[in-house]
């Protein structure tokens, strides 16, 4: 564990193959389908739905599970109390703050590319321990939209996340992105049970599922108790800022480094990443 441990720090991303044990993976899973029947009779996204241009309550189509962690107590139970708490500690430090959760999907043959772009510009906190722990919950391979990083780029420059009018469009424009070394990208892939780390300012997007089965992707993203926002979040919980590990902090680390301001959420409010680049 030591090695991925250094191997995290070192290129801003890991992947933990069979980590999680199959039991939650099972029960993880059932609640994301009692949702998704749910989502048969919602007609527009809400504060627990993003939805699909296409989806209907014969086909459903669900782009993301908000605020997983309000959805079920089983999430909130899996996010506080299993083994992802303490990876999030490794990572972190001690002291481990929640901070937000939600379910992606990828669906076959509905395109559904994610851009190139880094998490912490849409929720800027004092420093950059934030992790998002990605949670397999069926097998990912190369064809089934995998999550891509590229390597040492959390050691970069983060970047604005908006158009040539300046409005907030949730990717790394490509006129910044021609100086990144795209070709050292690298797809994130594992088995069911298989956790994948992310550091807030790792550059990442994924691919088109070329195959035939859905790809869920559960989310939940962590910082240390030291680190607090400085603008309103897009997506909080009734969980978010509660200490899973450790304690509180009684003093905020200052990161020097700077960040982009995001919109404000609070008086423009926030969908999703699919719906920023466009999606619909």
């Amino acid at each position: 564990m030591q090695s991925k441990r250094e191997e995290y720090f070192e290129k801003g991303f890991v992947t933990l193959e069979n980590i999680i044990p199959a039991e939650w993976i099972t029960r993880l899973s059932i609640c994301s389908d009692r949702l998704l029947e749910e989502s048969r009779a919602v007609k527009e996204s809400n504060d627990a739905f993003d939805l699909g241009p296409k989806h209907n309550h014969r086909s459903p189509h669900v782009r993301r599970l908000k605020a997983l962690v309000d959805r079920d107590p089983v999430y909130w139970e899996f996010a506080s109390e299993s083994l992802l708490g303490d990876i999030a500690a490794d990572l972190v430090g001690p002291d481990v703050k929640f901070h937000s959760s939600k379910l992606n999907y990828k669906w076959p043959g509905h395109g559904e590319i994610v851009k190139w772009h880094q998490d912490i510009p849409a929720w800027p906190h004092t420093n950059y321990s934030l992790v998002t722990l990605g949670v397999y919950l069926e097998d990912v391979t190369e064809i089934k939209g995998p999550l891509i990083s590229i390597p040492k780029s959390h050691d970069g420059p983060l970047f604005f996340h908006t158009d040539n009018n300046g409005k907030w469009s949730g990717t790394i424009h490509e006129n910044d992105m021609e100086a990144v070394d795209q070709n050292s990208a690298e797809k994130m892939i594992g088995p069911a049970g298989s956790v994948v780390a992310i550091n807030c300012r790792t550059i990442h997007s994924s691919a088109e599922n070329l195959s035939q089965r859905v790809r869920p992707v559960a989310l939940f993203v962590y910082s240390s108790a030291d680190a607090f926002a400085w603008m309103p979040q897009p997506t909080p919980t009734s969980k978010t800022g509660q200490i899973i590990r450790g304690s509180p902090a009684r003093i905020a680390h200052l990161d020097p480094r700077p960040c982009p301001v995001p919109p404000n959420w609070e008086k423009e409010g926030y969908n999703s990443i699919f719906s920023a680049q466009k999606m619909d």
